[in-house]
């Protein structure tokens, strides 16, 4: 496997946990009276969390493990 795709995969990982931390975060500073986008804002991050992670391990299961056993992807 090349260095890029594991370097990709990792910082995939990292964005994801980025956005899952700013979510607990904003879910736990709440001072009522808030506006529509400060209670959706978390929610998006959770949803962007779930599909950073689903596609490093979606491209893991098709392409990493066939690079990882020596066969080129093209």
């Amino acid at each position: 496997m090349r260095p890029s795709t594991i370097s990709l995969l990792v910082l995939a990982n990292l964005l994801g946990l980025v956005a899952l931390f700013f979510a607990m975060y904003v879910f736990t500073i709440r001072n009522g009276g808030k506006l529509w986008f400060d209670w959706i804002a978390p929610l998006l991050l959770i949803g962007f969390f779930a599909v950073m992670i689903q596609l490093a391990v979606g491209y893991w299961i098709k392409v990493g493990r066939l690079e990882t056993k020596g066969r080129r992807i093209k």
